[in-house]
C-alpha cells in the first residue's frame, strides 16, 4: 500500500485520538520527547501541549511533509520533524530525550528490525512508551475489524502483523529485548495495549 500523508491524516488520524490522549497522560510537563514513526505528527502535536520539545521522525517524506506543513500552519514552535530511519538514529545522542514513543508502528516493522529499533530507543531515551495491538485481540467485532484492517493494508504489512502477533505482542517482544515494563493498560474495547518501559540495566 502506498503511503500518503493526506490520506492518513484524513481517514486514519481521527480514529486514533484515544491513543494520543492515553500516551500524553504518561508525559510530565517540561520533558523532551522523540516520537518514532511519527506519521503526520498527530501524536507529536498532542505531546507538545505538555512537553518542552518534541521531535518527530519518520522514514516517509510524505508523512514528514504533511507534519511540517501542519506545524507551520498552526505555528507550533516546540516541535521539529526529520526524515530518519528508526533503526539507525546516528544523529541523536545517548539519553538525549526523557521519553521515546512509538505508536501503532512496531507491528508494521519486519521482525528483523525489532532489535535495532528498540536498541536505538533505549539508547536515546530514559523511558519508552509504546502502543500497539493487544495480543490476543478480543474475539469480537473490534478484534475482527482490527485484523481485517491489517489484512487490507497489503501483503507485506499483514505478514509483519501476523509475525508480531505470533511473537506475543509488546510484552513478549520487549522482554526479549531486555526491557522492563513498568505499567501496562488495555483500552478501546481492549484492542490496544499501552506499555511504559525502561531498559533492563542489569543486562546492560
Amino acid at each position: 500500500m502506498v503511503e500518503s500523508g493526506l490520506f492518513y491524516s484524513t481517514f486514519v488520524d481521527p480514529l486514533l485520538v484515544k491513543i494520543r490522549k492515553k500516551t500524553a497522560g504518561h508525559i510530565a510537563p517540561g520533558q523532551k520527547i522523540v516520537d518514532i514513526a511519527c506519521g503526520t505528527g498527530a501524536l507529536v502535536f498532542e505531546l507538545a501541549k505538555k512537553a518542552d520539545f518534541v521531535l518527530g521522525i519518520d522514514l516517509s517524506p510524505s508523512m514528514i511533509k504533511k507534519a511540517s506543513h501542519t506545524k507551520k500552519k498552526h505555528g507550533i514552535q516546540n516541535t521539529e520533524f526529520r526524515v530518519c530511519d528508526a533503526s539507525g538514529l546516528t544523529t541523536l545522542n545517548k539519553h538525549e530525550f526523557d521519553v521515546a514513543t512509538l505508536s501503532l508502528a512496531l507491528h508494521q516493522f519486519s521482525p528483523q528490525l525489532y532489535n535495532s529499533v528498540l536498541n536505538e530507543m533505549k539508547r536515546i531515551s530514559k523511558k519508552i512508551i509504546i502502543v500497539d495491538y493487544a495480543v490476543p485481540l478480543p474475539e469480537n467485532f473490534w478484534g475482527t475489524g482490527s485484523k481485517a484492517i491489517e489484512y487490507l493494508a497489503g501483503r507485506e504489512h499483514y505478514r509483519n502483523f501476523r509475525t508480531f502477533y505470533k511473537n506475543g505482542g509488546l510484552e513478549s517482544i520487549l522482554k526479549e529485548n531486555d526491557m522492563t515494563i513498568e505499567t501496562a493498560e488495555y483500552f478501546v474495547q481492549n484492542i490496544f495495549h499501552l506499555v511504559v518501559a525502561h531498559p533492563n540495566h542489569s543486562k546492560q
